[in-house]
């Protein structure tokens, strides 16, 4: 008797409606699955088109590489198979999902299922297995009027993870029209509330009889208007999943060109667009982050075709010289050696202008082995240890050549700066100091930065008012006035630049 209503029961749970169930059975989790290929991919392009001022797209591919990113989805059923319907955007370009059902009773989780299809509209589907339980929700087949009550489920984030909404509202707009959504040929605007999360998951109304039917896919909302969330209508849906068992995709095919592409030279390629063209492929309107490079390089692959001579003109040469240096504000440590007894060192803080000028502030110590004399006599007393702390500024020039994926940076500076100088508890005074740095710069990049490396040539000249003999110096011999110290040297740099 026990096994008999035990069937019974779990048989009326599988035919139960949804709306008995509850919508938890129908929406659930999306998840996509990356491999660690194509998080470095997405990281590495995430740098480059935020260079590039696309900081929509940035944002989005950072979120992509991350563990974590999620959105909503419902099970639809096609040909006798069921289906996750979502947004395009929620699984991205990955080629396999986890999809995670949150029943009040447990979890159920789906993993490593396949992104089966993809389609112009923001819209993909995602096979289930066929042992799934979960229940699926027709499309509604009837007219979308304004001022019906409607019901958008999903499961937006709250404290970094995904958890259940249910919101109702009416539909305000049946049929918007924004342009920058083309590719819909009805968008619904209604007031049900949908947060970071949301997309991908049903905007519902209930049927007469009690039931759970989709009016659309819920993907945008409007942040500078409140009570505005934006939903993909009926009849993209309808014609999408129409489409399943006939047309197959994979978006992560979309994204090949880019594997054996990285960033840095995308951007390259970007920049040697015409200007209008760059502003109108930062300016579109895309449902995947990676749609903008992917549109630079059909732009490019088109201009080579019309102008066949010009094909050289998108390729990275070897060697080129920089204009556009993406981190031009540096900080650098700065050693001098002055022939092993007079020493240098310093931090400089600047910025590259237009790639050939370079301005900054410095503070500088100094460490000078100095000789002091007999006021009467003037024999030698001695070396004592002569130190002082300069602060100044600095003007030169550099020619950034890029060399490969490294850049090499010929440039001159000058600086002049001022500050006191003492020697033990003998003698103190002022100086003034100016230096000339001939010189090559390494930069090598990483991630958001590039450490820089550096070899040069100093020449040092002091002006102080003292009674002391700098080795290695040529010093005036009129004691009472300012003497004149010039020295040579060689230096090294260490920095980074951002």
């Amino acid at each position: 008797m026990k096994r008999i209503f035990y069937l019974a029961a779990m048989l009326l749970y599988v035919l139960l409606p949804a709306s008995a169930q509850g919508l938890r059975h129908s929406v659930c989790i999306v998840e996509p699955e990356y491999s660690d290929a194509d998080k470095s991919l997405m990281g590495d392009y995430a740098l480059y088109t935020a260079r590039a001022g696309m900081r929509s797209a940035s944002r989005a591919l950072s979120a992509y590489k991350n563990e974590g990113t999620f959105g909503s989805g419902v099970v639809i059923e096609q040909g006798g198979k069921k289906y996750i319907l979502t947004n395009l955007h929620v699984v991205g370009y990955a080629g396999k999902a986890t999809i995670i059902f949150q029943l009040h009773e447990k979890t159920v989780r789906y993993e490593h299922c396949d992104v089966v299809h993809v389609g112009l509209t923001d819209l993909a589907t995602v096979a289930l297995p066929s042992d799934c339980e979960m229940i699926a929700l027709p499309v509604y087949a009837g007219e979308i009027e304004e001022d019906i009550s409607i019901v958008a489920a999903g499961f937006p984030e709250l404290a970094d993870k995904p958890s259940w909404q249910l919101t109702r509202g009416i539909i305000s707009n049946a049929h918007v029209d924004v342009d920058s959504h083309e590719h819909a040929s009805r968008i619904i605007q209604h007031t049900a509330s949908i947060d970071p999360g949301s997309s991908g998951g049903p905007l519902l109304l209930k049927n007469k009889d009690g039931k759970y039917e989709i009016l659309g896919v819920n993907t945008w909302k409007a942040f500078y208007r409140e009570g505005v969330g934006l939903a993909i209508g009926k009849e993209d849906v309808q014609a999408f999943i129409a489409t399943l068992e006939t047309s197959k995709t994979d978006a992560g095919k979309e994204i090949e060109p880019l594997r054996s592409l990285s960033g840095e030279d995308w951007l390259y390629i970007f920049r040697q667009l015409p200007d209008s063209v760059q502003k109108e492929i930062g300016d579109m309107d895309w449902h995947l982050p990676l749609d903008p490079a992917l549109r630079t390089l059909a732009v490019r692959d088109s201009l080579v075709t019309n102008k066949g001579k010009d094909d050289k003109k998108f390729e990275r040469s070897a060697t080129r010289i920089v204009t556009d240096m993406d981190n031009t504000n540096h900080v650098r440590l700065v050693y001098d050696n002055y022939l092993g007894m007079n020493q240098q060192v310093g931090v400089q803080v600047g910025h590259d202008w237009f790639g050939y000028i370079v301005t900054g502030i410095q503070i500088t110590a100094l460490i000078e082995e100095a000789m002091t004399e007999d006021d009467v006599f003037g024999t030698p007393l001695g070396y004592k240890t002569r130190a002082g702390a300069m602060f100044g500024l600095y003007v030169g020039g550099q020619l950034p050549i890029q060399v490969g994926k490294h850049m090499l940076v010929p440039r001159i500076t000058q600086s002049a700066g001022a500050g006191p100088m003492k020697t033990g508890n003998i003698y103190g005074g002022f100086a003034l100091l100016t230096d000339t740095r001939i010189g090559l710069d390494w930069r090598i990049p990483f991630n958001s930065v590039d450490l820089v490396l550096g070899l040069h040539y100093a020449m040092d000249c002091q002006w102080t008012k003292n009674q002391l003999k700098i080795p290695e110096y040529k010093k005036q011999t009129n004691k009472e006035a300012f003497n004149q110290y010039l020295q040579h040297g060689v230096g090294l740099t260490l920095g980074v630049a951002w």
